[in-house]
């Protein structure tokens, strides 16, 4: 293990105790205990299957991403590999992004670059998703954001701008090789050489993925991440049933919205799978924009993380050995695939 990632790894578990701590500092632990044991188990099993049906979509979502590669891909491969990207990112943050299109790549005998930046395509879609559902929680609880979460209540408006102008620069790359040409050769203008080809790298790989997309999968795509995040607002929603009686069931539609803004927030922090982060966000949301005593709230994110986090983790791992996958093998990929997709990589007929 070099440098850089030991030090990747040591801040990960320096965040993950750190917001722990955060969350947990003073609290009651047999109240929260007392709490954890009214869990209901038809609470919890309805949000886990929601969580799961959220990664089932986001696999049939990816089957279009991938025809510029293969026109014809597996629904169940491609769900295997976002379970095992999921559960190794449970384990080690970040690795799933390596994991999911090695696993895919070897399975349905794809070119690892090719796979690789389909993923990047994908969190373009899941990011402005994200970024919708985050500025509309915070004009819903602008009083509440900026009294809790200051720093995250001033950046309303700027999302909005960013989000909105992220979509029309997208949107203009799609649809136009020129544009993207255009944005290439801003890269080399802006950067010096030694920074610029690195970006400029990642760049083609991102656009030819993208001009690699057909216009008749738009709609599947945008469909597919309506699908994705109506399933984790599902599940979210549901979860706020864990226990009963704790008065998080009250806070409805707009609440379960809020919840999973913020977890989404959690997430992106390097942590395993959310650890720490996901626990200090959410009980703080409830404590805080609620009115939800500290004991139950700490009970509820400790309860609809930990069983989500087992269960996609346990599954996501079986179906990643059984297929002979491992993380060493993945960033071997990294270093022997090509630093771009280039043409010869998209089929005839695609976007011009």
């Amino acid at each position: 293990m070099n440098g850089k990632n030991l030090f990747k790894y040591f801040l990960a578990i320096v965040i993950t105790v750190g917001a722990l701590y955060l969350a947990f500092r003073g609290q009651d632990f047999n109240a929260i205990g007392k709490e954890l044991s009214n869990t209901s188990l038809w609470a919890i099993s309805l949000s886990v299957l929601f969580q799961i049906c959220a990664h089932f979509v986001r696999g049939w979502r990816w089957q279009f991403l991938l025809r510029p590669i293969k026109e014809k891909t597996s629904l169940w491969i491609a769900f295997k590999a976002v379970m095992a990207g999921y559960a190794m990112n449970n384990v080690i943050p970040r690795s799933g992004e390596l994991i999911r299109p090695a696993m895919a790549s070897v399975q349905e005998k794809m070119p690892f670059a090719g796979t690789l930046a389909t993923i990047i395509v994908e969190r373009i879609f899941d990011v402005i998703a994200l970024g919708a559902l985050f500025v509309f929680s915070l004009f819903s609880f602008e009083k509440e954001f900026r009294s809790s979460f200051p720093d995250l209540s001033g950046a309303a408006i700027p999302l909005l701008v960013v989000i909105s102008a992220g979509l029309i620069i997208f949107v203009a790359i799609f649809i136009s090789k020129t544009v993207s040409g255009f944005f290439l050769g801003l890269i080399h203008k802006i950067f010096p050489q030694k920074i610029a080809q690195p970006i400029a790298r990642a760049f083609e790989t991102f656009t030819a993925g993208l001009h690699g997309l057909r216009r008749n999968t738009a709609l599947p795509i945008m469909l597919g991440t309506i699908g994705v995040w109506s399933c984790y607002l599902a599940s979210t929603y549901f979860g706020l049933y864990a226990l009963p009686g704790s008065g998080i069931e009250d806070i409805g539609f707009k609440g379960a919205v809020v919840l999973l803004s913020l977890a989404g927030v959690a997430i992106t922090i390097p942590t395993p799978g959310g650890t720490g982060t996901y626990h200090y966000f959410i009980s703080q949301a409830l404590i805080l924009f609620f009115g939800i005593p500290a004991s139950k709230a700490i009970a509820f994110a400790t309860v609809t993380h930990a069983a989500n986090y087992i269960v996609i983790t346990v599954v996501g791992l079986i179906f990643m050995f059984s297929a002979g996958i491992s993380l060493k093998g993945a960033k071997k990929n990294t270093t022997v695939a090509e630093p771009s997709i280039t043409s010869a990589d998209i089929h005839p007929g695609e976007l011009p």
